[in-house]
């Protein structure tokens, strides 16, 4: 029997623009500058979804709307968590996203992506879906972006 090692988890977050995936009403528009879903993904796996190119494995973390300056700083409290609640919580689902598309976008958008790093979990004390789980649940409640 051959056993494989996996390679130590390589956890980033990235933030994905994802503004032409939502109708935003017209009242909002002039206010959002973007929506951004929040992703959690090892760079260590690479899945082949029925093609040669390998993609990551995005985990779905959260959205996040990014106001204009001027909305930042003219709106009130309340017509900002209004805008907040109309469109950071629809929920997501989790995608694949092909290496090298991913890869470039990181290089091109360093300010929406966080290396976590390895985790400090062993892989004695876990399985690996409990580390990725323990990562997501981590940074659903500790936003780096």
């Amino acid at each position: 029997m051959t056993t494989t090692e996996r390679l130590p988890i390589d956890g980033h977050v990235v933030a994905l623009n994802e503004t032409n995936h939502y109708k935003i009403k017209p009242e909002h528009q002039p206010h959002i500058q973007a929506i951004r879903g929040v992703y959690l993904y090892d760079a260590n796996s690479h899945t082949h979804c029925c093609e040669l190119t390998p993609s990551y494995y995005l985990i779905y973390l959260y959205d996040e709307v990014i106001l204009t300056p001027e909305a930042d700083e003219s709106l009130s409290d309340e017509a900002k968590e209004a805008i907040y609640e109309e469109y950071e919580y629809c929920g997501g689902e989790d995608v694949y996203v092909h290496v090298h598309d991913l890869d470039t976008y990181v290089a091109a958008h360093p300010e929406q992506h966080h290396h976590h790093g390895d985790t400090e979990i062993s892989y004695d004390d876990s399985d690996y879906d409990d580390q990725i789980e323990g990562l997501r649940e981590y940074f659903n409640g500790n936003h780096v972006l």
